[in-house]
């Protein structure tokens, strides 16, 4: 094996890492807007569904614009030479985002969860609520919205790639 191979490999992992942290973050601000709707008493209603599946994928496009802003303006450079070694502190930042805000924000849901099914001033609203079927709606919408923010985002990479070896 070469070093070039290697270093190559370790970038592949370090940008899906990044991914993998992009998501966790998306994840964390979507159950954060989730949990705000309960503790405003506000119905579950397709007015609420769609604010949250507008707010996840405007979450997703927003990285996915970024991300291709960054290759884009990169690609244009005539000199551009990619860092030989991955940055380390930011490798280990992603990877530490990636692992934990993820599980931490399952954690988190479920513990709020839990408080307001004990509280006792909640119970009408809480039990109005069909919690495994919005927890599936979450779900759903975070999925869909994910690949299809990295299909996007593949097919404008494969459109620059064109256009880059065509000038």
């Amino acid at each position: 094996m070469t070093t070039s191979l290697i270093k190559k490999t370790l970038w592949i992992i370090y940008g899906t890492v990044a991914l993998i942290a992009i998501d966790s973050i998306i994840t964390a601000i979507v159950y954060y807007l989730f949990h705000l709707t309960i503790e405003n008493n506000y119905q579950f209603s397709s007015k609420i569904k769609s604010y949250l599946f507008i707010a996840t994928l405007s979450l997703y496009v927003l990285s996915a614009c970024i991300i291709a802003f960054w290759v884009t303006k990169k690609s244009r450079l005539k000199h551009y030479k990619s860092k030989e070694n991955i940055p380390l502190t930011s490798f280990l930042a992603l990877l530490i985002s990636a692992i934990v805000v993820k599980p931490f924000t399952f954690y988190r849901s479920d513990k709020k969860l839990e408080s307001a099914l004990n509280d006792m001033s909640n119970t009408d609203y809480i039990s109005s609520l069909n919690l495994s079927s919005i927890s599936e709606f979450i779900t759903n919408t975070i999925y869909i919205c994910k690949w299809s923010t990295i299909i996007l985002l593949v097919l404008y990479l494969f459109i620059l790639n064109r256009y880059v070896k065509k000038h």
